[in-house]
């Protein structure tokens, strides 16, 4: 019976193709080249996983691409200047020179063959083609043996041998569709559509996703299927973690040609059949910086914020003194079913539907959506002391739209709030009189703070505008417009020629999130 412990399992397994395996050194111990092989292995792939684990890949800096001067035939091509770059694989491209592309052997012609990039013969002009393409510009690891030594005695035959190895970068050319040009916009992959629903019944129905596109994955660079930052970031994993790669070789270079780095989008035309460089179309938008730099650039422009993408009062909006008429103002609010007992006493109908609603650029919590989000103020002034009384319009419930097609569970994107049925009979019922006889400041505050989007974040609600900015979750989003009497509306007529009775009161299948603990809290002074 053996007297070990068992030994618990182990996550990696050494060998031959794990940088998982280090020499272990003992006196009397005999070293051969594989064992010194293994040394540099284990120390260089351990260098290469913290760089892609802890900084990414792309570009650091340098690597400008521009076109030589073209004054004459032989100017043309491209220069790529000196810089530094890290690959997929963590492999550091050091261009200690600046390198001309003049010619078509001076660089890589590439081609896909089943995803991956393969050698190719340069590009041949078609006959009756004239029409310039489009390549990509990537800069690759390589590795060129330097030195010679003859190794051999009077038992083997000589052969020859490079002492050293010198880590180089070699530049490759690929077809591509177009050019793009001009900084990306931020991704929002939640609405395929890039617009908010209509304001009316429609408003309240699943949109339909975009032709052709899975409204559940929305690819977003290399995110893969992740659809924001933070979740790319949780979820992210190395493939790879602890595979070696091999090189390809290239005649006396070993080159990397699965993990290219974009530098440049560029124009190839042909001389006399020959193709070469005519124009560099965009030197920065085909690039990826390396890490942190890209994870900085989208939270400091807050890409991956969920914001307020449109509000049902964006017509009123800035401020600056914009007066709304009273019935435009009384319009926003649909018509309550009629009161089956009218003499019954503080009669207490149901909460009435506005269309004050929000629009999100990204599914949030459904039980996030509770009726203190929304605080809409009414001031108005004394005019002997110029004191402003305030009131608060008493928000009862929140509606909320369907979930969208490919969302989470217990999400949506649209929202809007119900008010005191006592609120609208006494201040907004054409049949009463109204509390609106002077003018009136309105502010509505949207508590953006409480609103928490599908991944757990608060929503970005700062500013006046929409959509909403600001870089940090939370905040508020404060807006407000003055109303101005109507005396039309007291007797039951329209200023504008409107029709309340067209007034949509929204579709019977939208779930109301009523809030009980807010109509405790609301002070009977507050309603009319």
């Amino acid at each position: 019976m053996s007297c070990d412990p068992p030994a618990p399992k182990a996550a990696t397994t050494c060998g031959p193709c794990s940088a998982s395996e280090r020499n272990r050194y003992f006196p009397g111990r005999r070293l051969t080249v594989a064992d010194y092989q293994l040394e540099q292995r284990h120390l260089i792939e351990r260098r290469r996983l913290i760089n892609r684990a802890m900084l990414g890949w792309g570009v650091v800096e340098g690597m400008a691409v521009e076109t030589i001067t073209q004054d004459a035939e032989k100017n043309r091509g491209v220069v790529v200047g000196p810089g530094f770059a890290l690959d997929p694989r963590g492999r550091e491209l050091v261009a200690c020179d600046a390198v001309e592309l003049r010619s078509a052997c001076d660089i890589l012609w590439l081609e896909r063959s089943k995803g991956c990039p393969e050698p190719a013969e340069p590009p041949q002009q078609e006959e009756g083609d004239a029409a310039p393409r489009h390549y990509l510009v990537s800069a690759h690891y390589a590795e060129r043996p330097v030195g010679s030594v003859s190794i051999g005695d009077d038992c083997t035959p000589a052969r020859c041998e490079a002492t050293h190895v010198c880590e180089t970068v070699v530049y490759s050319l690929i077809r591509i569709d177009a050019c793009p040009s001009g900084l990306a916009p931020c991704p929002d992959p939640f609405w395929p559509r890039g617009d908010c629903p209509a304001v009316d019944e429609r408003w309240w129905s699943v949109p339909e996703p975009a032709p052709g596109a899975d409204p559940a994955i929305a690819r977003i660079s290399d995110r893969g299927t992740h659809r924001q930052l933070a979740k790319w970031s949780l979820d992210r994993l190395d493939k790879g973690l602890c595979r070696i790669d091999c090189l390809d070789r290239l005649g006396p270079l070993l080159v990397a040609l699965d993990d290219g780095v974009p530098l440049a989008c560029v124009t190839v035309g042909f001389d006399c059949g020959k193709p070469y460089v005519m124009s560099v179309d965009d030197n920065w938008y085909p690039r990826r910086l390396a890490s942190p730099n890209p994870t900085l650039f989208d939270l400091i422009r807050g890409c991956d914020l969920t914001r307020i993408k449109d509000v049902g009062w964006a017509e009123w909006l800035p401020h600056d003194r914009r007066v709304v008429p009273f019935n435009a103002f009384a319009k926003k609010f649909s018509a309550p079913p009629p009161v089956s007992n009218p003499k019954a006493k503080r009669y207490k109908g149901e909460p009435v539907a506005t269309d004050f609603w929000l629009c999100f650029t990204g599914p949030v919590q459904t039980a996030s959506l509770t009726a203190d989000i929304f605080a809409i103020t009414l001031i108005q002034r004394d005019e002997n002391e110029d004191v402003g009384e305030v009131r608060r319009m008493p928000v009862r419930a929140i509606d909320v739209a369907p979930q969208t097609a490919g969302d989470p569970d217990g999400t949506t994107r649209a929202c809007r709030p119900r008010v005191s049925f006592r609120f609208w009979n006494g201040e907004i019922n054409p049949d009463n009189s109204s509390g609106f006889e002077q003018e009136t400041l309105v502010e509505i505050e949207v508590r953006t703070a409480f609103i928490i989007d599908a991944l757990g974040q608060k929503v970005a609600g700062g500013g006046r505008y929409v959509p909403s900015d600001d870089c940090a979750p939370g905040g508020r989003f404060l807006s407000s417009f003055v109303v101005e009497p109507s005396p039309e509306e007291h007797d039951g007529g329209e200023a504008d020629g409107g029709d309340r009775d067209n007034v949509p009161a929204g579709p019977p299948d939208v779930k109301k999130q009523d809030d009980p603990s807010q109509r405790a809290a609301t002070p009977p002074a507050q309603e009319a």
